[in-house]
């Protein structure tokens, strides 16, 4: 019972990410909070990253390591409120469109970018990411045929070295 405990990472730091069937280059979804048991949905790659940012600081889970640098500007409006502001379907709604599935574990926000786990779902694979740049190659390497990845779910990277 401990050691399934122990793979399990907290609600808090677990999200599910639902990817539709691309149909340009632009990955769109929803996330899926375990947490707040609520969904939000994104429509391209910084929206993905900016919304799920936005959970973790509601969370204070995990922690940044550091408060990211902005421009000072007058007023400017937040892109989610709250999670809850950014809800607007339902899970049956989402699962219906046969989405890519992924289960994210952010463990540590460092070094002004996430590291974790990403569980793609219909594979039943599971790879460790350095980087949020990484977690969205693993992603759209996953939903894209015919692409050549950089980083593969076989654990191996490809690519050229100097």
């Amino acid at each position: 019972m401990q050691e399934l405990q122990r793979k399990q990472a907290p609600a808090a730091s677990r999200s599910i990410i639902y990817l539709n069937p691309i149909h340009s280059e632009t990955l769109k979804g929803h996330v899926y909070s375990e947490y707040y048991k609520k969904t939000m949905p994104f429509y391209n790659e910084c929206e993905l990253l900016r919304g799920m940012d936005d959970l973790f600081d509601s969370l204070s889970f995990p922690q940044a390591s550091f408060e990211g640098r902005k421009f000072k500007i007058k007023k400017a409006k937040p892109i989610i409120k709250k999670v809850d502001d950014a809800v607007k379907e339902t899970m049956n709604e989402i699962i219906s469109g046969k989405p890519t599935t992924f289960v994210v574990n952010v463990q540590y926000r460092k070094n002004a970018t996430w590291q974790g786990t990403i569980t793609w779902v219909e594979q039943d694979q599971t790879m460790h990411f350095r980087s949020a740049l990484e977690m969205l190659k693993l992603m759209e390497q996953a939903t894209m045929s015919g692409a050549t990845p950089v980083v593969s779910w076989d654990g191996e990277e490809s690519g050229e070295s100097n």
